[in-house]
């Protein structure tokens, strides 16, 4: 079984009603470790998710480790011959600097500038937004924003979103006026300052502790997920739009867990495909209680219809904490956090469209030395192959970056 040490509360009750086993259906690429952290000074259990530069170097975070133990920002690059080295970009202290970035990656701008959050630190403790900028071999570290436990909301655990102006988005596990968590805005001003402003706070009836981050459509609007609450308690789909006068207003997609539709989406941003439907998955529900893939389909008269792709079955494969990605042909990929707890410790599939039906393959089966509990979504290179990490396992079991390598590359 998975430590539940590293989850909130409220994912608690949802796990311990979970069986969780594993079966391989199919396997279409071969798995390598790239990296195994030995939970010291190079990091200790990743959670987040990846991301690819233009000379093919990953950036991600982990959960604890580093130099002060609270986390670190690192990067795996890889050498002419194929191998990997990792480097600690930085190792937070645990002070006004931030603290433990959770589920949240870094992301980067057009001048290879990254920004993430922590969900703990600051100047009250309650998490940052931070920003890292290279500075010749090294990185120097930057505040952009404190999150003060008032209004503003507090914990942020998932990563940012970058708008074309440079505005980052992003939300708050709990908070806000009604401590349920808020979606904020940071908007860069003159003289290096940023101005934080709270967008949305959501209030139990239109979601609960959203844990997951945003997604911007081309008109700018944002769409993400809770945890909890909505008309069901199961979380909810939410969409929040600005105005001209530059007032957002939230309108509820969906809501989870009204019988077999999912229950618990957590710790992703939903995708879009070139139709304007967006994806997602559910920790939790569905048809076996495994957990779900979703669709959600916009209609004329501006009313959204979920449906669900595919129910995970526990005897099979469950729990997907985190969201998506497509390969050019439309096929998903992601990861489910859970095996039989024996021989399979998590999985990555993929689901392939079909004839009005999605067909679900197992690419990899993790089995502690290669990984354990992979939570984080997925990132594919030009050639089709995979990247992603896991908490736990490897050689050290303090968690892996791995590569799953296509057969053929992508179209």
């Amino acid at each position: 079984m998975r430590r539940a040490c590293l989850l909130p509360n409220r994912v608690l009750p949802l796990l311990a009603a979970i069986s969780l086993l594993f079966i391989a259906r199919a396997s279409g690429q071969t798995d390598q470790t790239l990296y195994s952290f030995t939970g010291g000074a190079d990091g200790d259990n990743p959670l987040s998710n990846l991301i690819l530069d233009k000379a093919g170097n990953l950036y991600g975070t982990t959960f604890i480790g580093g130099a002060y133990g609270n986390g670190e920002v690192f990067e795996l690059e890889r050498n002419a011959s194929g191998e990997w080295t990792e480097k600690v970009l930085y190792s937070f202290t645990g002070g006004l600097d931030g603290s433990i970035p959770s589920y949240g990656g870094v992301i980067s701008d057009a001048l290879g500038n990254l920004y993430g959050t922590t969900t703990d630190g600051g100047a009250s403790n309650l998490g940052t937004v931070f920003e890292l900028t290279p500075n010749g071999a090294a990185w120097s570290e930057k505040v952009l924003y404190s999150f003060a436990g008032g209004k503003d909301g507090l914990n942020p655990y998932a990563g940012l979103t970058l708008d074309t102006a440079g505005n980052l988005y992003g939300t708050t596990y709990g908070g806000g006026p009604y401590g349920n968590g808020t979606a904020f805005e940071l908007a860069p001003l003159a003289g290096g300052q940023w101005k934080e402003t709270t967008i949305h706070s959501f209030n139990l009836t239109n979601g609960d502790a959203p844990a997951g981050g945003v997604v911007l459509d081309g008109q700018g609007n944002l769409y993400g997920v809770t945890q909890g609450g909505g008309s069901f308690k199961g979380g909810t789909a939410y969409e929040l739009m600005r105005s001209s006068s530059g007032k957002w207003t939230e309108k509820l997609l969906h809501s989870f867990g009204n019988g077999s539709d999912g229950t618990g989406p957590y710790v992703e941003q939903l995708v879009f495909d070139e139709q304007g439907n967006l994806y997602g998955t559910t920790l939790g529900g569905g048809s076996h209680q495994g957990g779900t893939v979703f669709k959600l389909s916009p209609s004329i008269s501006g009313a959204w219809k979920e449906g669900v792709l595919y129910s995970f079955d526990p005897t099979i494969e469950s729990n997907p904490f985190s969201g998506l990605i497509f390969d050019r042909k439309g096929n998903l990929y992601g990861t489910c956090a859970n095996g039989n707890g024996e021989t399979t410790v998590g999985a990555v599939f993929e689901l392939t469209p079909g004839a009005g039906t999605w067909n679900a393959h197992d690419l990899f089966l993790f089995s502690r030395l290669n990984g354990e509990f992979p939570e984080a979504s997925l990132v594919m290179d030009a050639s089709g192959n995979l990247y992603g990490t896991t908490e736990l396992g490897g050689v050290y079991g303090q968690g892996v970056v791995f590569e799953l390598v296509h057969s053929s590359p992508q179209n």
